[in-house]
């Protein structure tokens, strides 16, 4: 009997995984992947803070390659 409980290869990593995201770090992990191997990550408060202008065309750019979101 399961209870409603789905336990997986991944059940002991889940308390690790409900903490505050470090968003220092986030910037620091896209920072070094950018150098390692060209991968492009943009999170959304950096998004935020380009002109109008470069916010449109970064969604314009997603857009075009991943598809119109929701």
């Amino acid at each position: 009997m399961s209870h409603g409980i789905n336990r997986t290869s991944l059940t002991r990593f889940a308390p690790a995984m409900q903490t505050e995201v470090d968003r220092a770090g986030a910037r620091k992990l896209a920072a070094r992947q950018w150098r390692i191997d060209g991968t492009i990550v943009l999170l959304p408060d950096s998004i935020q803070k380009l002109d109008p202008l470069d916010r449109e065309l970064v969604r314009a750019i997603a857009a075009k390659i991943y598809g119109p979101r929701g």
